[in-house]
């Protein structure tokens, strides 16, 4: 290691060296010496030693010389032009006086190896000065580095600025001003040493719980306590008090205590943390490139929707996931459904991240190309809460397909700054500005109750969410722009899409793909479907079907009453579409929904349940109506009349005699109602009563006959 002019080395178990901090003053090469001056903050004064160049090149390779700082006085370190007149004038005269001693090349070393040399003598002797003050402006000068500015005054610590004193009796501080002269003004009392410690003691039992709290608040519980007995002693004998003003107390608390203690000890350690630390960086300082980390979070929505069966019925407010890529800003994945936050709907919208999202866009309607959101990519970490995904199933399922899973610490929202910005931005651009919106404030009374004005389905919100997000990944964020040098690089503009665009072309990121089919088996919800004669079963309305060359055959075995349950996942976003595993050595199949149960299709869980609960509910709201009470009661009396006819009826001599002659006499009733004779007539009715024979006749004239159509006798 080299030895430089003005070098500072800490020195330790030096033979003929003094134990303590030195700096380099010169370095005679010919002879091998090495001038050092002790850097002390004694007022004292010190002259140089001198020591072998190669003594010290070998205790710095044993250690026991170290290099070391020694920093410059603040009032040095300023420009030429800020130095007052003054001191400049001062500095340039201390100069003056030793210019010709520290520009001679053989001063420095002659007088430290000559302890009784008189050049400083002669030389004060000659500028008609003190030998003292060329010592000292000596002292300064090696001091601080052998240049100009370590001569200026060092006036700012002239009168002990900042140390403590010992007071005297008389009175301090500025007396009360009153604009009436007859008026008494009492003359207060100053702060002891004991009124401090009382000042601590009150702050640390009143002022620094955790809690903000005022300071008259705190002086007058600690007037009440700690200086009770002066207050009801002044009070009898009627005198003024004698306790500190308040301004005093503020005076001297916030001297006492740190500002920085006060701000700690007034708020909880979670506000601390979120709201209150130094900052150490931008949420970006741990990640590199897309795909390092994505974040993932959860908020209720600001709005009201309602059942996309029927409109005025309002289901509450939705809950949306939100995954976002750390490092460029970009929305990887959505999910918005009435399902609480928790484990259940946030794997749906890892699914989302993990997974295309053309065809999910398509669902809603919307129509994108792949490079519009290309998105479908696992990353290296996963940070996330610890509400929903501290459970054993997030751990078991996603951590094998997340290289690793980050809980953040409770009421450390911070920490997700990222995806927590994504939610304020979504709410300002777009959710505050629907029907139904709560615009992210508490009912105020007095305000319209915003589920008044609800008008949009989950559906619906699902494609407004999508259209921002699209415009939000084609944003211009400024930040961007000083993360990397490749937008500049290809002249693109700082938008998150072309942050993950150009880094995954230089193939600068840290995502993996995975096959889609193993995602939803991994993430998706577990369910069972019923192989039955229609096709898969899931609930009493929803059917689907297989593209399988056995779909068929399993339908005519399950039609002779041989059905079986069937492993499934089921996306929550989109019911059309479920993956079952149809045998047991096989992996998922897609299974879409059939069209006899269009009615569900495309469908989101929350409808679904809606569905399935009015169901239930209009099944027990049902009962017996008044019309339905008259009908049941003339069904009953009907069949009573019959039974008496019948009970009137003579009695035949034998069962057979009952049924015998049905056939003939079902002729009867026939040819009675069409009022013909064409029918044969049995034995036993050969003669026919008068009133019939009439009643034919009067039938007869009243039919009339219509044009026969020809046939066609060609065929």
């Amino acid at each position: 290691m080299q030895v430089e002019k003005n070098s500072v080395w800490q020195v330790l178990q030096v033979d003929g060296v003094e134990d303590g901090t030195y700096r380099v003053l010169g370095h005679y090469a010919d002879v091998n010496l090495l001038v050092l001056f002790r850097l002390q903050d004694t007022s004292g004064l010190q002259r140089p030693i001198v020591i072998s160049l190669s003594q010290f090149t070998d205790e710095i390779k044993s250690g026991q010389i170290t290099h070391t700082d020694f920093p410059a006085p603040f009032y040095q370190l300023v420009a030429e032009e800020e130095i007052s007149t003054s001191h400049r004038k001062k500095r340039d005269d201390r100069f003056d006086l030793i210019r010709e001693l520290v520009s001679s090349p053989n001063f420095l070393l002659e007088f430290a190896l000559n302890p009784r040399c008189n050049l400083v003598v002669a030389h004060a002797r000659q500028k008609g000065t003190y030998v003292q003050g060329l010592y000292r402006s000596l002292n300064l000068f090696w001091k601080y580095g052998q240049e100009r500015n370590a001569l200026l005054p060092a006036y700012k610590y002239s009168g002990g600025a900042g140390k403590p004193r010992i007071a005297g009796s008389v009175k301090r501080g500025s007396p009360i001003q009153v604009s009436t002269p007859s008026m008494d003004v009492p003359l207060g009392v100053n702060t002891s040493e004991e009124d401090k410690a009382k000042f601590l003691k009150a702050m640390k039992r009143y002022g620094l719980k955790g809690k903000k709290a005022t300071f008259s608040r705190v002086y007058d519980q600690m007037l009440k306590e700690l200086y009770a007995e002066e207050l009801v002693s002044a009070e009898s004998e009627v005198r003024e008090v004698q306790v500190p003003s308040y301004r005093a107390f503020v005076y001297w608390v916030k001297k006492l205590i740190p500002k920085q203690e006060l701000i700690r000890k007034q708020t909880s350690s979670g506000d601390f943390a979120r709201n209150r630390r130094g900052l150490r960086g931008s949420a970006t300082v741990h990640t590199e490139v897309p795909g390092s980390c994505f974040e993932l979070d959860a908020t209720v929505l600001d709005v009201h929707v309602v059942s996309e069966f029927r409109r005025n019925y309002v289901l509450g407010r939705p809950t949306v996931y939100c995954v976002v890529d750390k490092e460029s800003r970009m929305i990887v994945g959505l999910h918005v459904s009435m399902e609480y936050a928790s484990w259940r709907a946030g794997r749906q919208a890892l699914v989302n991240s993990f997974t295309p999202k053309k065809e999910y866009c398509a669902m809603y309607g919307i129509e994108i190309e792949e490079a519009e959101w290309p998105c479908h990519h696992i990353p290296q970490r996963l940070l996330c809460d610890r509400g929903e995904f501290i459970c054993k199933d997030a751990e078991n399922l996603a951590v094998p397909l997340v290289g690793h899973l980050s809980l953040a610490p409770p009421y450390r929202a911070e920490l997700k700054g990222i995806v927590e910005q994504r939610f304020n931005i979504l709410n300002s651009k777009l959710v505050h500005e629907l029907k139904g919106t709560t615009k992210g404030r508490q009912y105020i009374r007095g305000d319209k109750d915003p589920r008044l004005d609800a008008a949009l389905t989950l559906k619906e919100i699902n494609k407004l969410l999508i259209d921002a997000v699209l415009d939000h990944n084609s944003a211009i964020f400024e930040s961007l722009s000083g993360q990397t040098t490749l937008l500049i690089e290809s002249g693109l503009a700082p938008t998150p899409l072309n942050y993950w665009n150009v880094h995954m072309q230089k193939h600068r990121h840290a995502l993996t793909k995975a096959n889609e089919a193993e995602v939803h088996a991994r993430l998706l919800p577990v369910e069972t479907v019923t192989m039955t004669s229609k096709g898969l079963w899931r609930n009493d309305e929803m059917f689907y079907e297989v593209n399988h060359p056995n779909f068929e055959d399993w339908k005519v075995i399950a039609r002779a009453g041989r059905s079986w349950r069937l492993e499934a996942r089921f996306n929550q976003d989109n019911s059309s579409i479920i993956y079952v595993r149809l045998q047991e050595q096989e992996g998922f199949s897609r299974c879409e929904l059939m069209l006899g149960s269009s009615n569900f299709s495309q469908r989101h869980q929350a409808d679904i349940l809606h569905f399935e609960d009015w169901k239930k509910m209009e099944k027990k709201r049902t009962k017996p109506s008044a019309k339905s009470v008259e009908r049941y009661r003339r069904r009953k009396s009907i069949v009573k009349n019959a039974e008496d006819e019948a009970k009137k009826a003579p009695p035949l001599s034998s069962k057979a005699e009952r049924t015998r002659g049905m056939k003939d006499r079902r002729r009867e009733a026939i040819q009675q109602a069409r009022g013909e004779s064409e029918l044969p007539v049995s034995k036993q009715s050969l003669e026919t009563p008068s009133h019939v024979e009439q009643w034919a006749e009067e039938r007869q004239q009243n039919v009339i006959s219509l044009l026969k159509r020809k046939k066609d006798r060609s065929t």
